[in-house]
């Protein structure tokens, strides 16, 4: 028998107890209609059961084209509040994984998601909260209680393959075991493979019945450092046929991510506060000149009104910020206080700063 508090069922209230505690929690998610801004706000999916009837339905993707931030973290901290960075593009029910930054694993099963379901990688640059979950995901997804677990194909610049052969050898004494004494038969080196990219210009760079990805190297390099490595490092966008993202990976201002994201329905930036930037700035005076880890935040990210404009020149639809550099301590102000003002300096549409396990 349901009591009655204030005029909603006791179900009622603790289903609005669940939802603000996942608000709170920084989940959500939020699903933008062409042109209609804001249009719904509910929890993310629960995790799915390990085995069992509900495993399937928990498992069951959106056919429309959704972004699923999983890691929002800007830097290659370990932190409680936020992992690194990760975002899932989910289209037509198949998920598209877009770095893989520590805490990813443990992001897609929060979501929902099973590591198995993950058949592409696309890399944006090889800095390790980027990166460092690659790994455990590739591993995770080999033993994963299957005996013949599918492929999956790392995509990235210069370098993504000899990082996917390491991470082969990394697990290999894992793989050794457990063909002896399961009776696997799957070795990983068949099924898993690296595959480096070339996006000096707008480059069509993978395509299959469901979206056209295309990727162009951004500024998250100066050129300095370029001249003296192969490394190099891209933005992605995801053209599916009801919606377009774009996610810029890290980068300063950048005229080829612009380019990139012209027309976007959605645009996923990184984004550093101005205070932040400021502080940075300070630090840097008081140093001097010279290589540093502040002359390579201040150099080579993105500031909120850097964000700003190029949003506006690209007349993109909808700013959602990920890679947060800035974000205040608690107790000392929102995020969205931090960020958005000085994005909406340039840009007049909306802006989001994005959470952990936000569905846009």
């Amino acid at each position: 028998m349901q009591h009655g508090v204030r005029g909603y069922r006791l179900s009622d209230r603790r289903d609005w107890l669940r939802t603000m505690a996942s608000v709170l929690a920084g989940g959500g998610l939020f699903r933008l209609a062409s042109g209609e801004g804001l249009v719904a706000f509910q929890q993310p999916p629960a995790p799915a059961p390990a085995g069992g009837r509900g495993a399937a339905a928990a498992n069951a993707l959106p056919k429309e084209t959704t972004l699923l931030l999983l890691g929002t973290q800007g830097g290659p901290g370990v932190g409680l509040g936020r992992q690194q960075t990760a975002s899932v593009v989910i289209t037509g029910g198949e998920p598209y994984l877009v770095d893989c930054g520590y805490g990813t694993v443990r992001g897609l099963v929060q979501a929902g998601l099973r590591v198995g379901q993950i058949a592409n990688v696309f890399v944006s640059h090889l800095h390790n909260d980027h990166t460092a979950d690659l790994a455990a995901l590739l591993s995770m997804k080999w033993t994963g209680g299957q005996a013949n677990p599918a492929a999956t194909t790392v995509w990235g610049p210069p370098g993504t393959r000899r990082m996917v052969d390491g991470a082969i050898t990394f697990f290999s004494g894992d793989n050794e075991i457990r063909i002896v004494d399961e009776g696997r038969t799957v070795k990983a080196e068949t099924i898993f493979r690296g595959q480096d990219l070339s996006a000096a210009k707008v480059t069509e760079v993978y395509k299959d019945q469901r979206v056209t990805v295309q990727a162009v190297e951004n500024t998250h390099f100066p050129d300095r450092a370029k001249e003296k490595m192969p490394h190099r490092s891209f933005a992605y966008r995801f053209n599916a046929p009801d919606r377009s993202i774009v996610l810029s990976g890290d980068t300063a201002y950048s005229p080829g991510l612009i380019e990139l994201a012209r027309g976007a329905d959605v645009f996923v930036c990184e984004a550093m506060t101005m205070a932040q930037q400021k502080q940075l700035a300070g630090r840097q005076q008081a140093a001097g000149g010279g290589e540093s880890i502040n002359r390579h935040v201040l150099e080579t990210h993105s500031t909120t009104e850097d964000v700003g404009r190029m949003a506006a020149e690209a007349k993109v639809k909808t700013v959602v910020l990920y890679h947060l550099l800035g974000v205040p301590a608690a107790g000392r102000g929102t995020a969205e206080d931090a960020f958005v003002p000085d994005v909406k300096k340039f840009f007049d549409g909306p802006v989001i700063v994005g959470n952990d396990q936000m569905r846009i």
